[in-house]
């Protein structure tokens, strides 16, 4: 008996021990309602229930929600004592409990009393005991042994049976199709579900317990074997075979179980059966032998079973084992949970590793793993037995060197060198340990105590690293070593060896404290890598690798390096690029190229993403850690292996894990998503609750398709689950959502949080889709929806949109009313505008005839001031001559009103524009200021002129000048009372080539108010005087003074008070140039006073040697004036218009035509055209007279031919010298405008270089009909002006005509030589249209193209 006795515990300890299972557990720390969980049931929608002594609890996989007693709500719960739950008809749950039976409607998350809804199925509505369903049928079993089956369809059908009428505790199916019941009195019946018939019925106890009601259980597993036990009772278990019934009785005391109290049973998807125990465990029991093991609870395993007082067990569709306990909540177990063996010490295990933290690894020939440990000495594991042994240090010499060992090598012969943490290098074969030590004495012993890595090359070199006293190369043979450390020359940077590879090369990468040191066998010397030169993530490397594609790998604690042997750099990933940390420990690679890095926070499998022939240029992660099975996250460094079975080993603190890398499939399906609850405002809704007077959830959320929320509704959030209960913390879902009409792209959600939530939304209909993706980043599932309504305001429906129309319906009509009353008021202001209209346009008329009017006035003056300037130049009495000056400086004011005048027509127009041309600009002003001498002396008033420099020669508008201080010094007469005094200074500063002119006009006259300083300068602005003075001005002068100032690049501003006088000062950059920089004969324009040096008059010829001048001008006086001044020189001749003009011309033939403009019946410009295009007369030069005297209209003069330009009023003495040029040149004139080809380019001219530069360009562009004077000018890099004088002065003719000319003289050619026809010769030399090609050839050749070239083609 006593062997009997110590042999059952035996026997228990050895099926403890053969395995154990990695549980993990949910408490009442993780939302649990109470550690006491009574029984387990999944719904179809995947949630999992969990009924506790203390509330049912819904689980989705992160939270749990708890329901319990309410009093006051009919619909709550009875009692939160929960005893059963099984499934029902339409997804509901038959809750059993001890003040009553409920069932649960998920759509409304409440419960109604049982016998009111089995009542409604038209079932018995008491006594029901259990149900089970197949086939979408549901059995109902009763208390007095009535069994009911409903259908699909709704429908009830009783089953009749004979034998026992006891209570019917218990029922299961078959997978043949058979339904067992199990009845209180322990008769088995077996019933056909087609026919209801009982085919067989047997008590299959053998002894029943005292009469009291018992809670018989029946379990089916997956080979229709039968397992009976008693909950709460010491009955065991009663096995039945599912063909022949016969039994078999498992109880602790015949060495199966542990404990005889049964509370549950299910079957693993290795055909094993849990059996739950009250305070033993789970008895995990193999069907083929009846030996059990035993899963029991360890304090110092936290994934061993929670408690052992197991009251229920639950196996659900994916294959996990739920495992409800008496006072420690749920420990649920899948088999794909744990993907790594491990192999640790266990305290009930003998025979188990005998030492948790392991350092190093090496694989001898038969496949056993010798293991350095920690602390533990020296371990071998022997895989065949499954055994582990020991070797330790001690006193015996013979024994090893230490027990911490660092490094391990298993050499050809099966011997184990050992490397140890200051305890040097052990040699072990045949079981005998030989001892190398440093010797201070003997140069060739080991040169450090620490053995950090062993290494055996290709060429069979042994390599010892240490950690302090660098690489040593090993010979065996003679048991010498050679060191290689930093004090040697083309040798290590660091003495810290920490690990050693070899690439496809033979060359050896030695890693080390300071960077990667590669032994380059070809040259035999080292080349250094660095974070610094290399882009090493750190210098500090912790382990190197070459893997199977030849990458060498190098790790470090700031992430993981992969070389480019092209560029000669590391490549660094880290834990942004998926690592899941950046200090790596370990790196080695299975047979399909996966990278396996083991890091201070898990394992990772790397697949390294590399064109052929590239460098690696991405990973993919795949991390693990210890929830995975692994001996935890951390792990030791040099603690990995890869065996030669492909199998890998890594080693840490808590043991070693062992596996075949192709056996860890990574087997993931998508997960069930749902909604679990809406939060509006950060409120939960609950099923049916109102919220603003309605109810937004009408059905729970996990069961509703779409939900209705108002406009002021529209802030929402949306809580979701993924119902997947394998490792939930682990699990890396990445779920994405879109709102389909509101979101254009995917979303990320928080997948911690697990919650949408969107605000503002519009009113409007929308679908939520919600997808998760797996993390292995594979296609992302299908996912759920659920569709979103957003009900508009009362104000933006439809029957408000109606209202809005009838609103705007009787708008409309209120507006016709208004409308209507308002017409003849709208007409009553048309007339009005009409006749402001009519007012502008009559202000317009005003200016234009002010600008005419002023335009005519010109010519008068000027027959003033040219006479004028005649006599004063005669005049010798110097007191008559002074009168005279103060003629012609009243006549240059008359002069500058008209001026101004157009000045004012031309900023209306803006066409103002600055002509600046060299002079003394200090002089010039002195001058006009001395020219107001004579109003100051009549006024009685003092005019004074300072200066801080006597000269100033710039680059200056003469015109604008004058008009500016005309118009200040005309102002500051004019409000300067008589007796007053006026000053004017011109200060220069500066110097070098810039200089700013500082010109003030300061008086003592009425002054101006501070607040209208800005409004002087407006147009037509006119301030308030008193009543002394008379004239008061039109109100622009100031206007087009500022205008002037700004268009010279200056400012004006005005500094005054009222009665105080005024001052205006004037900034003005100017450009100082040098005296000889001026020309020697300036042109002056005839408003500015400068002393006149008549240039040489010849003397009078005789009369008939006189060259003749057709004068024409409509102006009598000013005819007369020209002729009585010309006649002393020229034979002139006159005409009154220019009609008259062209018939003199034709019949007297004159030298030069001098004509005005503006002339009745033929204008000037119409006249000098009529001129140059035709024969008879285009060698006669023209000069044209205007008053006008812009730009565009001189630019329109000489492009009609004309040969100078004058604007009036004039200086005679110009005009005369103007008129004497153009005639010297035109007797100079050659008669052929090309110079002879023969000439070389040194004998010519400048006149004869420039014409042959420009005959080249019209030659080149000889072809194109748009060649025009400005693009001869452009290519010449000349102005138009300067151009047309040029070639004027050379030829005699303007340039349109001289290109015309060459077009000409090439068609002749052409005509002469080529056998073009005469259309083709036109387009050839530029004509566009062949009837203008006839004559403009006709006109330079007397006769047609035709006839030329008949005449010289003979």
């Amino acid at each position: 008996m006593l062997d009997k006795r110590l042999l059952i515990p035996l026997l228990l300890l050895f099926s403890a021990v053969a395995c154990a299972q990695d549980f993990v557990s949910l408490n009442v720390r993780d939302g649990l309602s109470n550690n006491q969980v009574n029984c387990i049931l999944k719904d179809n929608k995947g949630f999992m229930w969990f009924g506790t002594m203390s509330g049912l609890n819904r689980y989705d996989g992160s939270s749990c929600k708890v329901f319990r007693l309410n009093p006051d709500d009919s619909s709550s719960l009875p009692d939160n004592y929960i005893l059963t739950i099984y499934a029902a008809p339409e997804n509901q749950l038959f809750i059993h409990t001890r003040n009553g039976d409920v069932f649960y409607n998920p759509l409304q998350e409440n419960f109604l009393k049982g016998d009111k809804y089995l009542s409604a199925l038209g079932l018995p509505s008491t006594g029901l005991s259990c149900i089970k369903s197949i086939r979408g049928n549901y059995w109902f079993a009763y208390q007095d042994g009535r069994i009911f089956r409903r259908t699909p369809s709704g429908k009830i059908i009783p089953i009749l049976h004979t034998g026992t009428q006891a209570g019917i505790t218990d029922m299961s199916f078959t997978k043949s199709g058979y339904l067992l019941t199990f009845g209180q009195d322990g008769v088995l019946q077996q019933i056909d579900i087609d026919s209801n018939k009982v085919i067989r019925s047997k008590n299959l106890l053998p002894r029943m317990p005292e009469s009291t009601p018992l809670d018989l259980r029946l379990f089916v597993d997956n080979e229709d074997d039968i397992w009976m036990y008693i909950r709460g009772r010491d009955f065991g278990v009663m096995y039945a075979n599912g063909q022949s019934w016969e039994t078999r009785y498992l109880r602790s005391k015949d060495g199966i179980l542990n404990n005889d109290i049964v509370n549950s049973i299910v079957q693993d998807d290795q055909s094993q059966i849990w059996i739950g125990t009250d305070h033993g465990g789970i008895n995990v029991l193999d069907k083929s032998t009846f030996k059990a093991r035993f899963l029991l609870n360890s304090d110092e395993d936290v994934k061993s079973l929670a408690e052992n007082a197991v009251y229920a067990l639950y196996k659900d569709d994916l294959g996990i084992i739920w495992c409800g306990t008496y006072k420690r909540g749920i420990s649920y177990y899948a088999e794909n949970m744990r993907r790594f063996k491990l192999y640790n010490k266990k305290f009930n295990e003998s025979n188990s590793l005998a030492y948790n933290d392991v350092n190093c690894f090496a694989e001898d020939k038969k496949g056993n793993i010798w293991i350095g440990s920690n602390g533990g000495g020296l371990l071998f594991f022997d895989r065949q037995s499954n055994t582990f042994r020991q070797w330790k240090h001690s006193a015996d010499p013979g024994s090893i060197s230490n027990d911490v060992i660092l490094s391990l090598y298993v050499d050809d012969d099966n011997s184990v060198w050992i490397g140890y943490y200051f305890g040097g290098l052990d040699h072990f074969r045949n079981g005998q340990f030989t001892h190398y030590h440093p010797d201070a004495g003997n140069p060739f012993s080991l040169a450090d105590k620490t053995v950090w890595k062993i290494y055996k090359d290709s060429q069979h070199n042994v390599w010892i690293g240490t950690l302090g006293g660098g690489l040593d190369r090993f010979d065996p043979v003679k048991g010498v070593f050679f060191h290689s450390n930093t004090s040697m020359p083309n040798s290590l940077h660091s003495n810290y060896i920490s690990d050693i590879t070899e690439d496809k090369s033979g060359n050896l990468w030695i890693g080390t404290a300071y960077g990667i040191d590669m032994l380059d066998r070809a040259k035999g010397q080292f080349i250094h890598y660095l974070q610094a030169t290399h882009g090493l993530s750190n210098d500090n490397v912790s382990t190197v690798h070459c893997d199977i594609n030849g990458n060498i790998w190098a790790g470090s604690r700031d992430g993981l390096s992969v070389f480019d042997a092209v560029s000669q750099r590391f490549r660094t990933f880290r834990m942004e690029d998926g690592l899941p940390d950046n200090n790596i420990i370990a790196v080695l690679d299975d047979a399909a190229g996966n990278l396996w890095v083991s890091t201070s926070n898990g394992l990772s499998k790397i697949t390294p993403k590399q064109e052929t022939g590239k460098t690696v240029t991405a990973i993919s992660c795949r991390n693990y850690n210890y929830k995975d099975g692994l001996q935890g996250d951390a792990f030791n460094v040099n603690a990995a292996l890869a065996l030669a079975t492909g199998e890998l080993i890594f080693g840490g603190a808590n043991g070693f894990n062992l596996f075949h890398p192709g056996a860890v499939v990574q087997t993931r399906q998508e997960p069930p998503l749902v909604f679990t609850s809406l939060q509006l405002f950060n409120r939960t809704i609950a099923v049916n609750e109102p919220l603003h007077h309605h109810v937004i959830l009408s059905v729970a959320l996990p069961e509703t398709k779409e939900i209705t929320l108002r406009y002021n509704e529209n802030d929402f959030s949306l809580d979701f689950a993924a119902l997947d209960y394998l490792n939930t913390d682990k699990n890396k879902y990445a779920y994405q959502y879109l709102l389909e009409g509101f979101n254009k792209e995917w979303q990320t959600a928080d997948a911690r949080s697990k919650r949408i939530t969107y605000t503002n939304i519009n009113p409007g209909t929308y679908t939520l889709r919600l997808k998760a993706l797996n993390d292995d980043g594979g296609p992302s599932w299908q996912g759920i929806s659920l569709r979103i309504h957003i009900l508009p305001p009362f104000w933006a429906t439809r029957w408000a949109y109606l209202a809005y129309v009838l609103l705007l319906a009787g708008a409309l009509l209120l507006l016709r009313r208004i409308v209507l009353q308002r017409a003849h008021r709208r007409f009553a202001l048309a007339q009005e505008r009409k006749e402001a209209q009519q007012l502008h346009e009559l202000d317009i008329l005003k200016i234009k005839l002010f600008t005419n009017l002023s335009h005519e006035f010109r010519t008068p003056v000027s027959l003033i001031l040219a006479p004028l300037d005649e006599v004063i130049k005669h005049e010798k009495d110097h007191t008559f001559r002074h009168k005279l000056y103060l003629i012609r400086r009243n006549a240059k004011r008359l002069l500058n009103l008209v001026n101004q005048l157009m000045d004012f027509r031309r900023m209306e127009m803006h066409e103002l524009k600055l002509d600046p041309t060299p002079g003394d600009i200090i002089d010039f002003i002195r001058e006009v200021v001395y020219s107001f001498t004579d109003l100051a002396e009549r006024k009685q008033m003092q005019l004074h002129f300072q200066t801080n420099t006597d000269l100033l020669y710039t680059q200056f508008d003469h015109d604008k000048i004058e008009r500016i201080l005309f118009n200040l010094l005309s102002n500051a007469f004019k409000f300067t009372p008589a007796g007053g005094s006026i000053r004017v200074c011109a200060d220069v500063s500066g110097d070098g080539e810039e200089a700013l002119l500082e010109l003030v006009v300061e008086d003592t006259g009425i002054g101006v108010p501070a607040e209208r300083h800005e409004k002087i300068f407006e147009q037509f602005f006119q301030n308030d005087v008193p009543g002394g003075i008379v004239s008061q001005g039109s109100g622009i002068g100031l206007a087009i003074t500022r205008e002037f100032v700004k268009l010279c690049g200056g400012s004006i501003s005005i500094r005054s008070e009222a009665n105080e006088g005024a001052c205006f000062s004037i900034h003005l950059p100017l450009k100082i140039l040098e005296q000889q920089m001026l020309p020697a004969t300036p042109i002056v324009p005839a408003t500015v006073e400068m002393p006149v040096m008549p240039a040489p008059i010849a003397a009078p010829v005789e009369k008939q040697g006189k060259a003749t001048v057709l004068l024409v001008e409509d102006n009598e006086d000013f005819r007369f004036y020209l002729k009585e001044n010309m006649k002393e020189w020229y034979y002139v001749i006159e005409a009154q218009n220019g009609m008259e003009g062209w018939q003199k011309a034709l019949s007297e033939h004159p030298d030069l035509i001098v004509s005005d403009i503006n002339m009745p019946l033929m204008d000037g410009i119409t006249l000098c055209a009529k001129v140059r295009n035709d024969n008879r007369t285009k060698r006669i030069p023209v000069i044209l007279l205007t008053a006008m005297a812009a730009e565009e209209e001189q630019l329109k003069a000489l492009d009609h031919g004309a040969s100078d330009y004058l604007v009036k009023p004039f200086n005679f003495e110009i005009m005369l010298s103007r008129v004497r040029n153009v005639l010297e040149r035109k007797a100079q004139t050659p008669l052929l405008v090309i110079p002879p080809a023969a000439e070389t380019v040194a004998t010519l001219s400048s006149d004869e270089k420039f014409i042959r530069k420009a005959l080249d360009i019209v030659e080149r562009n000889l072809s194109n009909p748009n060649f025009s004077v400005e693009e001869l000018s452009r290519e010449l890099c000349m102005n138009r002006v300067s151009v047309y004088r040029r070639i004027f002065s050379i030829s005699g003719q303007p340039p349109i005509e001289f290109i015309r000319q060459v077009r000409l003289q090439r068609a002749a050619q052409l005509l002469s030589t080529s056998e073009m026809n005469i259309t083709e010769v036109a387009y050839e030399v530029g004509f566009n249209n062949p009837k203008y090609f006839s004559k403009y050839f006709k006109m330079a050749y007397h006769m047609l193209p035709s006839a030329y070239q008949a005449a010289n083609r003979k």
